[in-house]
């Protein structure tokens, strides 16, 4: 620093190479550094180690031991006061150390050389490394204090040999040498000649201009690094010449010329940057130049007007960029000549505004060699800016640089005369008010001159058409070409960023509190920017890296002006239309940035800062829309105000509720919450509106309603605006039902005056709330509460009118209850965890509310969202009817579509039935892939008439009948499986349910062969948390209104409306249709126990509550499950029970026996399973139950009541008879080889039945549509019971006759082999078709569930002689059966359909029937052609005993009721009847005494089951096969089981579902 000395010389040891001399080794070398006077003598003290060590007199080396060439690196400072270093040199002696002490004490030194610290010139020693010469000692003649030696020699010089002469006692070693370095750090002595010469020169007081000029131009030879050591030392003698030369030459020049070298130098900031502070505490402290002011201004106004001469350019450059530091000396030294001698201070203000005039003067040359010497004056003169207010009139100085700026043409360097505005902006002159006044005003003008030029860049259109021009011209003449157009665009948005950033600063600058009075500052700064500023924001884009930047000016800008500025600014409008043009750039301005924020959304502190402006402007615009857009009235401004008061109040950064507490205290302290204010503002102005109010409800042409906007306004989720807000609608309402009735469409709407009739309704505002209302809700606006408050607000306002309450009241009724819906809908449809089925349901909820409120583009836009859901799940049958819904709407005209009736799907339709047949078509394709047939045909057809009729289109028609043929071939062909759905009853109970399912009963319609148990376990999985009930009983009003869930599920039947095709032979393809689909009525009963339960005949007690369910719409529809609407009821008594199901039977069997009749081409298997249950009906009893509970005269005398009952029970008893005679007969028609014994065993045990019946009930007709040509049936068949009494009983109709048919034992006739083979193949081929035809015994209560025969159970089949003897034991051949007989699978019913005990009535025995040959009857036919000895004379009479009785007599009532609980089934199955699959049927078809929900299925071809068979076996007694109860035993001689047979038994079938529900199963 100035004013510091330093004289330190570091001297490093590096190395040597000694001589050994006399020795015989290498020397020991220590050296030893002193520093002696010009006397000789030893200065002392002034030889440093390093930090921490005291100064040594004489420095010691380190010795190395025998080393002629050490290199010891070692370094020490010398520090020697300036006058003592000019006449010291430094003394290094060389001695060997012996490791001998006393030797050591006797040794000398054997050489030295010597260093001089000052050289002949003046200078010092330079800082290098030095080779000094060594010379050797002469003991005898050296002594220590001599200083001889000085005259020789010190440092080799390269080329020049020494010359070994002794003087002074030393000669020098041409073999030795030693080095050292040195460096010489000193403020006072300079290793610089040139520079030693100028310091000298200043120092003497010379007066020789020549000897001057040359060490000023010595000066420049000078390194820098040693010129910034001596700045003070240089500045000062430089500066002391130029005070004191008096001659008139150009030495003051070149002085001024040598000082500016040296500042330059001196401020250098690449190289010098650290001195700068040197110079400015040189200027503040060490600086004494009191006169050289004076010069300094005269020297610099000379080159300054000298400015267009070429050879002085240079110069001028240089003390532009030094003018900081030419005015801090020149202020400094007239300050200290003002501390001298106090005078002088006018003369000194005109010559520096001669100088501050001069340098302005020259910025109107327009020359390019002056541009450089312009641009450094306005880039450093700044610098000078607090030097010169502290001597000069500030306001002066604000002229001048005013001057400056204008005086420079705006052409030339643009970007530096910003910086130079901007660098005054930030000086302390620009604090000072009288200072702005002058200096703002220049400085808008050029800001706003450069925003015009620059106004391009912001567009971002004109910007990327330059950008296009730019490629194309760098592919025609090369990339080079274009870059001076890149670097003016460059140089564009440079000037562009200056500009904002000055705006910035100034409003900075003007913010601060120590700036004086701002207003008229701001004023000006309104009236002149804030539309330019405006503009420029507008037309930016939002990834325009300057929008931040103009944004953050804007909002600054309108910051600080207040109500006055705002006033002031607006009253320069001369004109309403020049005011409307600003409000409405200025709206749209707010706008954009609420709608696209330019700052990041983390920027917290700048957003709400942002919206306090913007409060603030939207609070004057307020007021002034209201004051001056009234007459006339500007409907565009008022609108844009709204909309963009409704936006900036809904902007996700004001919803303080999402905020976490901290931050909504925060903000509510500093800013209050804002939209509060700003809904005050809306209603205020709402309010003023008057008559013109209903422009903005009821708007004509191009007009804008304010319903919608409002509506989200009120839905922010603040109670107090809510409350101020709601009110608005009720306002609305008025102006609508108020307004003039039967105005034109293009005319403003007006309020009715005087006598004027009145509209009366407010059916536009009521459109537009219900239409905006779905889209907020829907997109996370109102809630629960916002619902209430509505319903309140406006309930009360409309209570309390006497002419608009009853459509008031019905309107907020409407909104509530679709507030309502849409609340749930949102609710479900952002809930991950809802099920596809519950969304479906929900949609469907909104869907019926805008259907009933007729609002067609609302309840659209659902249908759509329903369809999409739909698809989604591959539900293409319900997405068909839902598009359905549309298209039902259109008509088959050409009418132009509403907007409402326009599709999303089709965009470009615009006719009713160009879109109809749109529809159409996308509808049949989705019919068509939910194998919905049928329904597509219904389609085709109107199309048909369309295409035909209408527009003539055959192409279209041919495609579309091709179309038609190939869904009626779908419909016929049996390998397209259409299985039909089941239909469930399913009831929600609770209030954890969403609304609309709470407490409701729906149906559903199943999913293919979805059963109850998958139903069931899919529904459950949609609701986790429900929990099932497991009976039909209603539930509690506790379970309804608990917060649990509870469900109840069970399965209902179709009830068809009517039968499609009373008198026509239908296809079974066809009907099949018509019995699952369109169905809307559907029915399931509960079976319950009346009193006492009888133990011996359970039908006696059984009741039955039969339901019947309505839904609101059939099904299929739009959704897979609709409500319940109507329920009815029915209890049925036992009697009741009992006529209902013989009625079904009975109806069933007639119309199965008309559909056979009709169609030959039907497979026989549900005939032959119904007819063989209903003739044999082993497992129930048949009407054998009905007969012991109700036929009996205990029950008779009982119930006087139920005789008419009972007498058509009776009835139907009996009318079952002709139509089991007329199916039998349809039956013998068509009877193959593989069932023809079964065929003889149901005409034997009909025949039985048929006698008992006519017995006892009479005979009864035969229906007129079932009297068909039937070939006569004899059968003469003796009935044994346990004895071998026969009893013999005929009944004749006329269409059948019965004759005996005897059958005797094998013991008595000869055996028979063709006969067993029948025999036998027919068992072979029941036991193929066991899953068509069983057998079954009925569970016990106790195990009903079904499973598998018990390891215990035994076939009870009683022996007959048939075998040879009699009680012989069981082969492994039954032993085999009765094992796969356990393993056979049992159906079950379902829950709800068991009683609570069942105990089963005995079977009745089985026949033995014995056959003669006297058979005249397809059973003897049948015979004949398996048995060629039945058509042999009489002496060859063949005689067979069939046993079909299925039990035999038993051994104890434990084991016979143990037996009747275990099932057991007898299936005949013939794969190539029927390939279309049906639900599982039962075994066996007897007269139904189960429930009515037990559905019969007997045309449908049961699904296959596995043949259950064992590999016939022989043994000594004879051949025996039993299967599954029916045991046919002969002589050995049985022929063999075919080959084709497989002997291998199948697999064992699965464990029927629990939840399975097989109607089928007669069971009570």
């Amino acid at each position: 620093m100035p004013g510091d000395v330093r004289n330190d010389l570091y001297v490093t040891l590096i190395s040597g190479e000694f001589s050994r001399g006399a020795k015989t080794s290498d020397r020991n070398v220590e050296v030893t550094i002193r520093i002696v006077n010009e006397k000789g003598r030893v200065i002392p003290g002034v030889i440093h180690q390093g930090c921490g060590k005291v100064p040594l007199d004489e420095y010691r080396s380190v010795t190395y031991h025998h080393e002629n060439k050490p290199k010891w690196m070692e370094t020490v400072k010398i520090a020697l006061p300036i006058e003592e270093f000019k006449k010291a040199h430094i003394k290094f002696t060389f001695k060997h150390r012996s490791t001998n002490d006393v030797k050591d004490k006797s040794e000398k030194p054997f050489s030295m050389s010597f260093v001089k610290l000052m050289q002949e010139n003046g200078t010092t020693l330079f800082n290098t490394e030095h080779d000094l010469i060594i010379y050797k000692i002469d003991p005898k003649k050296w002594q220590d204090d001599d200083i001889s030696y000085l005259k020789l020699s010190w440092r080799r010089v390269n080329g020049e040999e020494l010359n070994k002469v002794w003087n002074y006692g030393l000669a020098p070693s041409s073999k030795d040498n030693f080095t050292i370095s040195t460096t010489f750090c000193s403020t006072k002595l300079t290793q610089n000649a040139e520079l030693l010469g100028l310091l000298e020169w200043g120092w003497s007081g010379s007066t020789d201009t020549k000897v001057l000029q040359q060490r000023l131009e010595g000066l420049r030879r000078v390194p820098a690094e040693e010129l910034m050591v001596f700045l003070q030392d240089t500045l000062d003698v430089l500066l002391e010449i130029l005070m004191n030369n008096s001659t008139s030459d150009d030495s003051d020049n070149r002085v001024f010329e040598a000082l500016v070298y040296v500042i330059t130098i001196a401020t250098d900031k690449n190289k010098h940057e650290a001195f700068q502070p040197v110079l400015d505490s040189y200027i503040q402290q060490n600086f004494h130049a009191t006169l050289a002011y004076n010069k300094l201004i005269h020297v610099l106004k000379f080159y300054v007007e000298q400015g267009m001469d070429m050879d002085r350019q240079e110069t001028l450059k240089k003390s532009m960029k030094c003018l900081q530091y030419i005015f801090k000396f020149i202020i400094r030294s007239r300050q200290l000549f003002v501390e001298l001698y106090g005078r002088g201070q006018e003369e000194f203000e005109k010559s520096l505004q001669q100088l501050l005039e001069a340098m302005a003067h020259m910025m109107v040359h327009t020359n390019d060699s002056t541009l450089t010497v312009q641009a450094h004056c306005l880039k450093y003169i700044t610098t000078t800016i607090p030097d010169i207010m502290s001597n000069f009139d500030p306001v002066t100085m604000s002229a001048i640089l005013v001057k400056m700026i204008d005086n420079l043409d705006h052409k030339r360097i643009p970007k530096q005369k910003l910086m130079t505005m901007n660098d005054i902006i930030h000086s302390e002159l620009f604090k000072i008010p009288d200072c702005r006044a002058v200096l703002l005003p220049c400085f808008i003008t050029h800001i706003k001159r450069l925003l015009a030029a620059n106004e391009e860049v912001t567009d971002f259109e004109v910007v990327m058409r330059k950008e296009k021009k730019k490629t194309k011209l760098e592919k025609l003449l090369g990339t080079e070409h274009c870059n001076t157009h890149v670097a003016d665009d460059r140089s564009m948005t440079e000037e562009l960023e200056l500009c904002v950033k000055i705006l910035g600063d100034i409003l900075d600058v003007l913010f601060c509190a120590d700036v004086g009075s701002t207003f008229d500052d701001m004023t000006l700064l309104s009236s002149k920017m804030l539309e330019n500023i405006l503009t420029i924001v507008y037309k930016m884009t939002r990834d325009d890296p300057l929008i931040c930047k103009f944004v953050s000016v804007l909002v600054s800008l309108l910051r600080q002006m207040n109500e006055k500025h705002f006033v002031s600014f607006l009253n320069r409008f001369s004109t309403q239309e020049q005011l409307f043009q600003f409000l409405v750039e200025l709206q749209m301005v707010i706008q954009d940035l609420i709608v696209q924020p330019v700052f990041p959304a983390d920027w917290a502190e700048m957003i709400l800062l942002q919206n306090s402006v913007i409060l603030k402007v939207l609070h004057q615009l307020s007021r002034v829309i209201s004051d001056k857009m009234r007459e006339p009235f500007k409907e565009f401004v008022w609108c844009n105000f709204f909309l963009c008061a409704i936006k900036f109040l809904t902007q996700p950064s004001l919803q303080l509720e999402k905020f976490t507490q901290s931050k909504r205290t925060k903000i509510l302290s500093r800013y209050r919450d804002m939209r509060r204010e700003t809904a005050a503002e809306i209603r205020s102005l709402w309010f003023s509106l008057g008559q013109h109010k209903i422009r903005f409800v009821a708007p004509s042409g191009s007009g804008q309603s304010m319903v919608g906007p409002f509506l989200e306004m009120t839905m922010i989720p603040e109670v107090e605006l809510r409350k101020a807000t709601i009110p608005i609608f009720f306002d609305m309402m008025q102006c609508e039902f108020y307004s003039l009735r039967d105005q034109g469409n293009n005319v403003p709407p007006d309020m009715a005056r005087n006598n004027q009739k009145n509209k009366g309704k407010f059916n536009k505002f009521e459109n537009e709330i219900l239409e905006k209302l779905d889209h907020l809700v829907e997109g996370g606006h109102g809630d629960d509460h916002y619902r209430e408050v509505f319903q309140t607000t406006v309930g009360a306002l409309c209570e309390d009118h006497a002419t608009m309450r009853e459509p008031g009241l019905r309107l907020v009724n409407t909104v509530s209850r679709l507030m309502d819906r849409l609340l749930q809908y949102r609710t479900i449809m952002n809930t991950p965890d809802n099920s596809a089925e519950t969304r479906m349901s929900c949609t469907v909820n909104l869907l019926e509310f805008y259907s009933e409120i007729n609002r067609k583009e609302l309840y659209l836009r659902y249908v759509y969202k329903l369809q999409d859901l739909h698809l989604g799940c591959d539900n293409y049958t319900e997405a068909g009817y839902t598009l359905l819904q549309h298209a039902n709407l259109l008509r088959w005209s050409p009418d132009s579509l509403s907007h409402a009736l326009r599709s999303p799907l089709f965009h470009s339709v615009t006719q009713h039935d160009e879109l109809k047949e749109k529809l159409y078509e996308r509808i049949i394709t989705y019919f068509d892939k939910g194998q919905m047939w049928e329904d597509a045909l219904k389609l085709c057809k109107e199309l048909v008439q369309h295409y035909e009729e209408v527009i003539l289109n055959y192409t279209k028609l041919g495609d579309l009948l091709k179309r038609m043929a190939q869904f009626y071939e779908n419909i016929m062909n049996p390998q397209n499986l259409r299985p039909e759905p089941e239909y469930f009853r399913v009831a929600y109970y609770g209030r954890g349910f969403p609304a609309f399912l709470q407490n409701k009963v729906f149906v559903y319609r199943g999913n293919g062969y979805e059963r109850l148990g998958d139903f069931t376990s899919r529904i459950l999985d949609q609701f986790p948390n429900a929990e099932l009930m497991k009976k039909l009983t209603p539930p509690s009003d506790d379970v309804k209104e608990s917060p649990q869930q509870f469900i109840q599920i069970s399965k209902v039947d179709c009830v068809m409306h009517e039968n499609p095709f009373p008198n026509a032979n239908v296809s079974e393809q066809i009907e099949r249709y018509y019995r699952a689909n369109q169905v809307k009525v559907f029915t399931y009963s509960r079976p319950f126990h009346r009193g006492q339960k009888d133990p011996t005949n359970e039908f006696a007690t059984l009741c039955i509550e039969k339901t019947t369910l309505y839904t609101l719409y059939s099904l299929p529809g739009i959704l897979r499950c609709f409500p319940v609407v109507k329920t009815k009821s029915k209890e049925l008594s036992p009697l009741e029970n009992a006529l209902e199901t013989m009625t079904n039977v009975n109806e069933e069997v007639h119309e199965l026996v008309k559909k056979y009749s009709r169609d030959s081409a039907l497979p026989l298997d549900p005939l032959t399973r119904k007819l063989s249950g209903m003739v044999d009906p082993a497992v129930m009893g048949g009407i054998a139950n009905y007969e012991k509970a109700f036929l009996g005269d205990d029950y008779i005398q009982s119930h006087p009541g139920d005789s008419e009952k009972v007498a058509d029970l009776r009835l139907l008893i009996a009318s079952q008879v002709p139509l089991l005679e007329a199916g039998l007969c349809i039956h013998a028609t068509r009877v193959t080889d593989p069932i023809s014994g079964l065929h003889d065993h149901m005409v034997a045990s009909f025949t039985k039945m048929k006698a008992q019946v006519q017995e006892k009930y009479g005979v009864q007709p035969m229906p007129a549509d079932l009297r068909i040509d039937v070939r006569p049936l004899k059968l003469h068949s003796q009935i044994s019971v346990g004895s071998d009494t026969s009893q013999r009983a005929s009944h004749q109709y006329d269409s059948l006759e019965t004759d005996s048919v005897e059958l005797r034992s094998p013991r008595e006739e000869p055996k028979s082999d063709n006969l067993r083979h029948s025999f036998s193949r027919s068992l072979q081929a029941i036991s193929e078709r066991s899953s068509e035809f069983m057998f079954i015994n009925r569970l016990s209560p106790a195990k009903s569930k079904g499973g598998t025969l018990p390891r215990n159970h035994k076939s009870s089949l009683p022996d007959h002689g048939l075998s040879g003897s009699s009680g012989s034991k069981s082969t492994k051949k039954e032993k085999s059966i009765s094992k796969l007989l356990r393993r056979e699978s049992f159906t079950s019913t379902q829950w709800f359909d068991r009683p609570d005990s069942q105990v089963l009535a005995q079977p009745p025995p089985q026949p033995i029937i014995e056959l003669s040959e006297q058979v005249n009857s397809p059973i003897r036919t049948f015979f004949l052609q398996v048995n060629p000895f039945m058509g042999t004379s009489s002496n060859q009479k063949s005689k067979s005993r069939l046993d079909l009785a299925t039990e035999r007599p038993l051994r104890s009532d434990v084991e016979r009721e143990r037996r009747m609980s275990r099932p057991r089934s007898f299936n005949l199955n013939t794969p190539s009847v029927s390939t279309t699959p049906s639900p599982s049927m039962g075994s066996r078809e007897s007269l139904s005494t189960g429930t009515p929900t037990e559905s019969l299925h007997e045309e449908e071809a049961p699904p296959p089951l596995p043949v259950k068979m064992r590999e016939r076996e022989q043994d000594a007694d004879g051949n025996s096969l039993r299967y599954s109860g029916l045991s046919i035993k002969s002589g050995k001689m049985l022929p063999p089981v075919p080959s084709d047979i497989s002997p291998e038994p199948p697999e064992k079938p699965p464990r029927p579902d629990r939840n399975h529900n097989h109607e089928d199963s007669f069971l009570p």
